[in-house]
């Protein structure tokens, strides 16, 4: 998602020409930003953090510079050794360990990376986004550093620092998957266990160097817990309530119980202690849970919700009408053995945490298939952590969603740890459909890849949101773990952008050799496959059933799909103008066609954040994906109580006016990224070293040197497609180039 500024005029047209430099100081010496409003405010800052830019690569060319100085002359070592860091330490009153980590910085701008270098002195690009090219690139030769660089360059300057990372990663894996893969594997066999004290007085514990599917299983039992926990009616913020069920995990205090004996043992002494406070027990704060921390929709009681674009309540026709019927859903029925366990129907469910605030889609629930922790029939909301946690209009029987712990002072809930597992209602993750079992359904994770990956045609990373990227062996892991997940293909044209989602009925049936399918329990995963839709038409089924599986039942379905539908949105249904929340079909396409939160620069991911009606439902707005966007809940709050404006001009296509007056233009973004191909080297190209020296705080820079000068190779021709491709003019005595 990109960002337009648009067309300046005044003191915003006169600061966005100028270059960074003498002119540019100058120009922000004249203006007191005490004066300044809206665009013209907005240009001040992006020409202070120009300057700064510049700056700060002068300030690391004068570090480059005296590290490698020696006697009275201009004369200069070849490369910084160990004794440079001592240099520029005594200058600045700096440790050596900080002095030689900006020397590093430095030496790689100078030399392995002058692309990312000069990005930092014509001011595009900040030191921070210039250190990370240097960190997430410092195992790998300089061959493969520089072209992640040309790659992914480009387009950093709109990216914040995480996304930035995950580009980094995902861009140098596709260049040598072989290689990845063996640094993934070995760092494997380095997993270890570390507790370290806090300053606080507390304690930090970390699982190490796991395997990636190994670690996103740990996270997605602890948060399905956590939401669990929180379904009883414990108020604790979500993060607090997700360390305690970590470490009663871990801990032995739970050693025996059922994943819903630990649940129901959390918040029985929840409720405890918020009866006795004297009693001891997790909640020391009470039953307090005020805004969100972090704007995840999941970090908030039932008095966080926000204003809403509803009526005054949710009932009545809005949630009425047909069902999600549509030409993208049409095509053979996947009944039977094809399909994954708790398919069922994938037209129907909800397919995210919260349609506007803490509003789900009631409308009918798809099996297991479906987002957050929803179960069979009653229709929660996502990770169901909203106080009540569920949509009222859906329930299951008598186990009304929420209401076994409504509130503190509930009769029956402080009486006791034995009271509370004998409720006689309690929420469907509890309950379960088999709750002999004692097993909560696994949280919520989304895996994105491509079709081609899945099939094992390349070796492209994936891509879990809220995580990072995967490597094509754990992706092919993550898919089949979640076989009774929701997936969704996505149709793209020959530019990776969206023209067709799909509900998959049918799953590739796995071999004898790579295990059985899961079953048992069920999933909330979402699978995102990714193919243009010119090389699905091209592919033939009968060429995949290979040794992973058995693809041709999933393939055949998907072409003759592809002549029985429509390219592009779901076709608005009759009832869409007055109902509040979207049909299922139009709840699925806005998430995919968003990614992530539309505002710029945040990255939450799509099925953890809200649908917000452009037009407010209260106003009118329908519920159509003209008027539907991504935003995340501190966003969603922006809007209602700071005043931000946001206009969609065309579908995907958003204008956003802050409180502050500053326009953003965002449009939608590819789906399938850009990815190099391949470039292996003639033999195996060699794994960074391991052991204390191999970490970035190290005081020793020559192991470094010497990786570097054995892994180097010939810098690629061109350069990043935008941005300044030449070195600057070092002739201007004035403005000397650093790099």
């Amino acid at each position: 998602m990109s960002i337009d500024q648009g067309v300046r005029s005044g003191p915003a047209a006169e600061l966005d020409a100028l270059p960074p430099g003498v002119g540019l100081v100058a120009a922000l010496e004249r203006l007191s930003p005490a004066a300044l409003t809206g665009e013209d405010l907005a240009a001040y800052l992006r020409g202070c953090a120009r300057a700064q830019n510049r700056g700060a690569a002068r300030v690391l060319d004068a570090m480059h510079h005296l590290g490698r100085a020696q006697g009275q002359g201009c004369e200069r070592l070849a490369a910084v050794d160990e004794f440079s860091g001592d240099e520029v330490a005594a200058v600045l009153g700096w440790s050596r360990t900080m002095a030689s980590r900006k020397l590093d910085l430095a030496e790689d701008l100078a030399d392995r990376l002058p692309a990312v270098g000069e990005a930092l002195w014509e001011g595009w690009l900040d030191e921070p986004k210039a250190t990370r090219f240097c960190e997430w690139t410092r195992d790998l030769a300089d061959d493969h550093a520089r072209h992640v660089c040309q790659v992914v360059l480009p387009e950093a300057p709109e990216l914040p620092v995480g996304e930035l990372i995950r580009r980094i990663e995902q861009t140098a894996a596709a260049l040598d998957p072989e290689w990845a893969a063996r640094r993934a594997r070995r760092a494997e066999k380095n997993a270890r266990v570390i507790l370290s004290p806090n300053p606080t007085g507390t304690a930090t514990f970390s699982v190490c160097d796991l395997a990636a599917p190994t670690g996103l299983a740990m996270r997605d039992r602890v948060d399905a817990l956590a939401a669990a926990v929180r379904g009883l009616g414990v108020l604790t913020p979500v993060g607090t309530v997700r360390a305690q069920v970590a470490a009663r995990l871990l801990d032995g205090t739970t050693a025996g119980l059922t994943d819903r004996d630990v649940a129901l043992l959390l918040a029985a002494e929840y409720h405890r202690q918020a009866t006795d406070p004297g009693a001891e027990g997790p909640g020391d704060e009470g039953p307090a849970d005020e805004g969100p921390t972090d704007g995840d929709p999941d970090d908030r009681g039932p008095d966080d919700s926000g204003p809403d674009d509803s009526g005054p309540d949710d009932s009545g026709p809005d949630d009425s009408g047909p069902d999600d019927s549509g030409p993208d859903d049409s095509g053979p029925e996947g009944a039977g053995p094809d399909e994954g366990p708790g398919c069922g129907e994938p037209d129907e469910g909800p397919h995210g945490d919260a349609t506007d605030d803490d509003a789900t889609d009631g409308d009918a629930t798809d099996g297991d298939a479906t987002d957050g922790d929803a179960t069979d029939g009653d229709a929660t909301d996502g990770d169901a952590t909203d106080g009540d946690a569920t949509d009222g209009d859906a329930t299951d029987g008598d186990a009304t969603s929420g209401e076994a712990a409504d509130a503190p002072d509930t009769p029956g809930l402080g009486q006791g740890l034995l009271d509370l597992p004998d409720l006689p209602h309690l929420p469907p993750m509890i309950e379960g459909p088999d709750p002999r079992s004692g097993r909560v359904r696994s949280g919520t994770t989304e895996l994105r890849l491509r079709l081609t990956t899945a099939l094992g045609l390349d070796e492209h990373p994936a891509a879990v949101p809220g995580y990072g990227t995967v490597l094509a062996p754990d992706a092919r892991t993550l898919l089949h773990r979640h076989q009774g997940g929701e997936w969704r293909i996505v149709l793209t044209g020959d530019d990776g952008r969206l023209q067709r989602v799909l509900l998959a009925r049918r799953r590739p049936r796995p071999h004898r050799d790579t295990g059985p399918r899961p079953r048992g329990e069920p999933c909330t995963a979402i699978v995102e496959l990714q193919v243009p839709t010119t090389l699905l038409a091209a592919l033939t089924p009968d060429d995949h059933r290979t040794r992973t599986g058995d693809w041709a039942p999933l393939l055949t379905e998907l072409r003759q799909r592809l002549g029985a539908g429509r390219d592009g949105p779901p076709v608005a249904g009759p009832d869409d103008h007055i109902r509040r929340r979207p049909r299922a079909e139009t709840d699925r396409w806005v998430r995919v066609r968003d990614r992530h939160c539309i505002v710029p620069a945040c990255r939450r991911p799509a099925h953890r954040a809200e649908l917000d009606h452009t037009i407010d439902h209260a106003q009118g707005g329908p519920s159509v994906h003209a008027n539907l966007g991504v935003v995340d809940l501190h966003h969603h709050r922006a809007k209602h109580h700071a005043h931000w404006r946001i206009r969609q001009p065309a579908p995907g296509h958003f204008t956003i006016r802050t409180r502050a007056g500053v326009h953003h233009t965002t449009r939608p973004k590819r789906i399938l990224e850009p990815l190099p191909r391949p470039r292996p080297a003639d033999r195996p190209r060699p794994l960074p070293p391991e052991g204390p020296h191999a970490g970035p705080d190290t005081d020793d820079v020559s192991w470094r040197q010497t990786f570097l000068r054995r892994t180097a190779g010939p810098a690629p021709s061109g350069g990043p497609t935008t941005g300044p491709t030449t070195a600057p003019d070092r002739s201007s005595a004035d403005d000397p180039p650093p790099f």
